[in-house]
């Protein structure tokens, strides 16, 4: 269930209006929607998760937007869990599938998936594995006894993990006002982004210039994806320096970046915007896989 602190973001973020063209996040440069499906996915993870690259991903969608065309999206549609990225089937076997997931929220250690599971299979599976299950917090959870390993919360709509330790599922069960969606650069990150079917947050480090960096897939139809960069800086001025960086880099690299929209939302919480148009040959993600000059242009700020 929703905190009450996270209605009330999640009801601000849909009654947004967007921000004026030239100056910041324009209606124009691929920005739109209600962005509170990503809110509702930071909910889920206590802020201290902060520290780590966080993952959301509207899977549903992207298997919407892969028919035909599963190649094009095939980075952008992981989920951020090495649970359900490695060699190996994790605990429950066979029993979970990734196609069962339609929304997603990963982290290193962490995270929640939204979807369509056979809880019962699944819990068979975990106690096949020796999980046992026990109380915390009120809530049922699968442990393993020899305190390694991850730590699980099963139902028909929802599967919550965590890594062990003394309170493992509070990273995933976070305190009124605790999680990441309550924090003030994150929703501010957010409401940049806009409606996006998958964001890529980088962690919060309050003592650099950029305090937070963000990537957003957007697209209206398979050939036309929008990647969009939203850097959450520290003041105006160094907007001004992160904003005239990525337009030399747009310059210099035009063939790369052709389309880019570079704006900045001044303010208490200036952010700098980038959005990029992927060409119908160019796979979604690639601003973090292969076309990274935009990325590497803030790190010595």
């Amino acid at each position: 269930m929703l905190t009450t602190a996270l209605r009330s973001v999640l009801g601000g973020a849909a009654l947004a209006v967007f921000l004026a063209a030239g100056t910041g996040c324009s209606s124009d440069s691929g920005n739109g929607g209600d962005s509170s499906k990503v809110l509702e996915g930071l909910g889920a993870l206590a802020d201290d998760n902060g520290t780590s690259q966080v993952t959301y991903l509207d899977a549903a969608k992207v298997r919407e937007l892969s028919k035909g065309d599963e190649k094009r999206f095939a980075s952008v549609g992981q989920t951020g869990s090495s649970l359900l990225n490695a060699y190996e089937p994790g605990p429950w076997g066979q029993d979970l599938k990734v196609t069962q997931i339609d929304t997603a929220v990963d982290t290193k250690g962490a995270g929640r998936w939204e979807g369509s599971f056979d809880a019962a299979a699944i819990t068979a599976s975990l106690k096949a594995n020796g999980y046992k299950q026990r109380e915390d917090d009120g809530r049922r959870t699968w442990a393993h006894p020899g305190g390694t390993g991850v730590s699980f919360q099963v139902s028909q709509d929802e599967i919550s993990y965590s890594a062990q330790g003394d309170t493992p599922m509070a990273a995933v069960n976070p305190k009124e006002g605790a999680s990441l969606a309550d924090k003030k650069d994150y929703r501010r990150a957010v409401e940049c982004l806009g409606d996006v079917y998958r964001a890529d947050f980088n962690p919060l480090t309050s003592t650099k210039p950029v305090r937070l960096s963000a990537l957003g897939q957007r697209a209206a139809s398979a050939a036309k994806n929008i990647e969009t960069l939203c850097l959450v800086v520290k003041d105006e001025a160094t907007a001004d320096r992160v904003a005239a960086k990525l337009r030399s880099v747009v310059r210099a690299k035009s063939a790369k970046f052709d389309g880019t929209k570079v704006t900045i939302e001044k303010g208490d919480q200036p952010v700098v915007r980038a959005v990029v148009p992927d060409g119908a040959t160019q796979r979604p993600g690639r601003l973090m896989i292969s076309d990274v000059d935009l990325w590497m242009a803030i790190t010595d700020l």
